[in-house]
C-alpha cells in the first residue's frame, strides 16, 4: 500500500450530523410564521424529496449563489410534497437557510476529535472534500474544528460535486500530493468510496447510522500507516 500523506473526509454523515431531523427545524422554524405543521410528516417529506431532486449542476465555475436557489426549491418542494404552503415563503425560506449555519444545529459524531488529533500526531494532513456550500465554514467553526483542516474542498465553491473526478482532483492540486497518497473517509458508497478510487485515492467507506466510531477509529488508523 501506498504511504498515506494525507486524509480527506466528508462532513455531513461522517464527521458532523444535525442535532435534530430536518423535518423538526423546518416545523419549528414554521412556528415563527404563524403555522403548527407535523415534523414528522416534513421529516417524510424531505426523505422522499430528498432521493428525487436531482442535484445542483456542475459547472467549470462556483456556484454565484453558493447553492441557496437550489436549496430554495428544494425547501419549496418538501413543503409541496408534505401539502403545506407557507406565506410569505421567502421570508421563512431565508430564516431556514440561516438557521442551518447556527451553533448547536449540527454536532460531531462521538470521538471524531479523537480521530483528527491521532491523525494530526501521526503526521497526517487533513482535509475535508464535501458537496455543501460556504455555510461549512461557519458550520465546522462553530464545532471548533475548522482549524484542523489544511484545506476544505466544497462543492459550492468548485462548481462540482462528489462523485465527479474533478473535484478529488483539485484536493490533490491544493496538497500537492499524488492521488494515491490520499485516503478519503466517507460514508457514502458511491459519493465518497467509488468516487474516490475512481479518482485514484484510496478509500474507507464509515458507517452512517453509528453512534460512535471506535471500528472505524482502529480502521482508520491501521489504514495510515506506512
Amino acid at each position: 500500500m501506498t504511504m498515506i500523506r494525507v486524509v480527506t473526509f466528508d462532513a455531513a454523515g461522517t464527521l458532523i450530523r444535525l442535532v435534530n431531523p430536518a423535518g423538526k427545524v423546518y416545523a419549528d422554524l414554521a412556528r415563527r410564521f404563524g403555522y403548527d405543521l407535523d415534523p414528522v410528516h416534513i421529516q417524510d417529506s424531505f426523505k422522499i424529496v430528498w432521493k428525487r431532486f436531482p442535484p445542483p449542476p456542475d459547472t467549470d465555475l462556483p456556484n454565484p449563489d453558493d447553492d441557496r436557489g437550489w436549496w430554495r426549491d428544494f425547501v419549496a418542494q418538501t413543503m409541496i410534497e408534505a401539502g403545506y404552503r407557507i406565506d410569505p415563503f421567502d421570508d421563512y425560506f431565508q430564516t431556514v437557510y440561516e438557521q442551518f449555519r447556527l451553533p448547536g444545529v449540527w454536532e460531531l459524531f462521538p470521538d471524531v476529535q479523537k480521530v483528527l488529533a491521532q491523525l494530526s500526531r501521526a503526521g497526517i494532513r487533513l482535509g475535508m472534500i464535501s458537496n455543501f456550500d460556504r455555510r461549512l465554514y461557519d458550520i465546522l467553526s462553530h464545532l471548533d474544528v475548522r482549524d484542523d483542516f489544511e484545506h476544505l474542498i466544497i462543492s459550492s465553491e468548485i462548481g462540482i460535486r462528489k462523485p465527479a473526478g474533478r473535484i478529488f482532483e483539485v484536493a490533490a492540486r491544493r496538497f500537492g500530493v499524488a492521488a494515491g497518497e490520499i485516503l478519503h473517509v466517507g460514508d457514502e458508497p458511491d459519493s465518497d468510496f467509488a468516487g474516490a478510487r475512481r479518482a485514484g485515492f484510496q478509500a474507507l467507506l464509515v458507517g452512517n447510522t453509528r453512534t460512535n466510531l471506535p471500528m472505524e477509529i482502529a480502521l482508520l488508523c491501521d489504514a495510515v500507516k506506512p
